[in-house]
């Protein structure tokens, strides 16, 4: 079947992220990727917006991360990250990971990622209510 894409690559935001006491003291740098797929039968001719999915309420979300609270796991961010991703019932594979850049000096990203279908993800979220 064919899929039609929308990504966010490397989007950049400071976050309150981290377990260690070092991370508690400032934001960090992050960068935030996602790939939306659908398949293509059920956009058709994109002509409009309405069409197709809109990426910019998904950046949004992403950037409105630097206001909230510290968050202690990278892996909490992912998980809303991919049910947000999903608000758009086209939507039937997200793929996305989150990086921080600058966490050890010997290291230069580290992060988290996954790659799940609607009813994969659908399976897993009612295993974890």
């Amino acid at each position: 079947m064919s899929h039609y894409h929308c990504v966010i690559t490397d989007a950049r935001c400071q976050v309150r992220l981290g377990i260690h006491e070092f991370e508690r003291h400032a934001p960090q740098d992050i960068l935030v990727s996602v790939k939306l797929f659908f398949p293509f039968r059920s956009v058709g001719h994109i002509r409009h917006i309405g069409d197709t999915v809109d990426y910019e309420p998904l950046r949004n979300f992403i950037h409105s991360w630097g206001e909230r609270p510290h968050v202690p796991l990278i892996e909490g961010l992912l998980d809303e990250l991919v049910t947000v991703s999903f608000s758009d019932p086209r939507v039937d594979r997200v793929k996305a990971s989150i990086r921080k850049t600058a966490i050890f000096e010997e290291i230069e990203e580290i992060g988290v990622g996954l790659d799940t279908t609607r009813s994969e993800w659908d399976i897993l979220c009612q295993r974890r209510d």
